[in-house]
């Protein structure tokens, strides 16, 4: 823990351009909210504390990170970032403060381990990120006279001549904890174009003890206002994963049609084909083939496993296992070493044992088949009576013939066979032959009976 440093996350913004009920820092990216990937950065350096502020939405954000060690701040009626940072006083203690805007998804602890041993070097009262995006836009400028800043305009404000300058800020801070920082605060002005207290009025204030710290990759330090820039982020967050799997030994066929989530993991020589989604906690070995056309959602693929047209959400795969085409294998899926799950059958909190067959049409609910067992086509386990669920068990090497009712609970010893077509309610024992079908009735002739004179 670096007990000289906390950090204020500033999560309070309505974000209006989003156009949406949900608080902007809510927004999902990679699979997670904006938020999680800046409080992800800051973590990294393991600061103190960590303090979010929030306003519009503010019990939404409480309730996403209940889980972490985070301490809440309301801002109440929003009047600006500096107002915004007046709001935490009570919630910082150490001697430097790292102050981070909650959309600023694709920042990096680096930057910011960066902007932190500057700011120390420097013996300043205020640091901040620079850069010079390609379009400066909305960000404010930086001025400076020679070479150190004096003061940073915001867009809204600036004159044509300070428009011109192309670096900008980032909104990313970092300050000396003294009373003389708060005073600052308290002490703001509203006289801009927005009629807000500015943060950044903290520049000039500080007389010269200001460091502008210039950052080289203008993309980490992108903030989101509006569903494009969302769009633009997410773009280039699946550009940064899918270069670090394929860094990795992961190769991927098409990555312009290849997503990836941000905490999933895939092992070396697997093969990603386009139309791949995976997405949440998803686990993928190695040498493994997903795609095309699959989402993994929250699944575990051992190694050698082969996936494709399929979709798998809260399943474990074993290895060498082969799945689809066109299967779906739902929460509560277990799938043995080297068994087939093939065309069109549905697998829901059952095991399907080593070796095991389900090759086609077939739902496979709250089961457990055996290793060796053959599902047969069309095969259904009759788990839900409207009201529970039941289990049916079906033991090794067993063989369903196509078309059979399973109707749970019921239980198929092992090596026992079911014929085709059969509806099976009572338990069969091993090494039976089980058939629950009416007798064929033929009737000769029963057409021409039927026909007009």
């Amino acid at each position: 823990m670096n007990k000289g440093l906390d950090v204020v996350v500033l999560a309070a913004g309505k974000g209006t351009r989003m156009r949406s009920r949900r608080p902007k820092v809510l927004h999902p990216l990679g699979g997670q909210p904006v938020l999680e990937h800046v409080l992800r950065a800051a973590e990294a350096l393991s600061p103190q504390r960590i303090a979010v502020v929030v306003g519009h939405g503010g019990e939404d954000v409480q309730a996403t990170f209940s889980g972490r060690a985070l301490t809440f701040v309301d801002q109440g009626e929003p009047l600006g970032t500096g107002h915004a940072l007046l709001a935490a006083r009570e919630a910082v203690t150490a001697e430097t403060l790292l102050v981070l805007p909650g959309d600023v998804p694709l920042l990096t602890s680096h930057a910011l381990e960066r902007l932190v041993t500057e700011h120390v070097r420097q013996q300043v009262d205020v640091s901040f990120l620079t850069f010079s995006p390609q379009e400066p836009g909305r960000y404010g400028r930086v001025v400076r006279e020679e070479g150190r800043v004096t003061r940073i305009v915001e867009a809204a404000d600036a004159t044509v001549e300070e428009r011109s300058i192309n670096e900008v800020n980032s909104g990313i801070f970092c300050l000396r904890n003294t009373p003389a920082l708060w005073e600052h605060l308290a002490g703001l002005s509203t006289s801009n174009a927005q009629g807000e207290y500015y943060l950044t009025d903290l520049v000039p204030a500080a007389q010269g003890r200001c460091h502008g710290v210039p950052w080289p990759y203008p993309d980490q330090l992108r903030g989101i206002n509006d569903r494009r820039e969302l769009a633009l982020c997410e773009a280039m967050l699946q550009q940064r994963l899918l270069a670090n799997l394929m860094e990795a030994g992961v190769t991927i066929i098409n990555p312009g049609d290849t997503y990836v989530e941000l905490d999933v993991t895939v092992g070396e020589d697997t093969i990603l084909w386009p139309g791949t989604l995976l997405r949440g906690l998803t686990r993928i070995g190695r040498d493994c083939t997903v795609g095309p056309h699959s989402e993994l959602v929250d699944t575990q693929l051992a190694n050698g496993v082969w996936v494709r047209f399929s979709s798998l959400e809260g399943a474990w795969v074993g290895p060498e296992a082969r799945i689809g085409p066109f299967a779906h294998l739902r929460p509560g899926a277990r799938i043995g070493a080297r068994a087939r799950v093939g065309n069109f059958v549905e697998i829901k909190e059952a095991s399907l044992g080593e070796a095991a067959k389900a090759g086609h049409l077939a739902y496979i609910g709250d089961a457990d088949i055996g290793p060796g067992a053959n599902i047969g086509a069309g095969t259904v386990t009759c788990n839900f009576d409207g009201r529970r669920k039941h289990r049916t068990t079906i033991g090794e090497g067993a063989f369903v013939g196509t078309h059979a009712s399973l109707v749970a609970p019921v239980s198929i010893g092992a090596h026992a066979v079911v014929a085709a077509g059969s509806v099976i309610t009572e338990d069969v024992p091993p090494y039976a032959l089980a058939l629950g079908r009416s007798r064929q009735v033929v009737k000769h002739d029963w057409v021409r009976g039927r026909e007009e004179p």
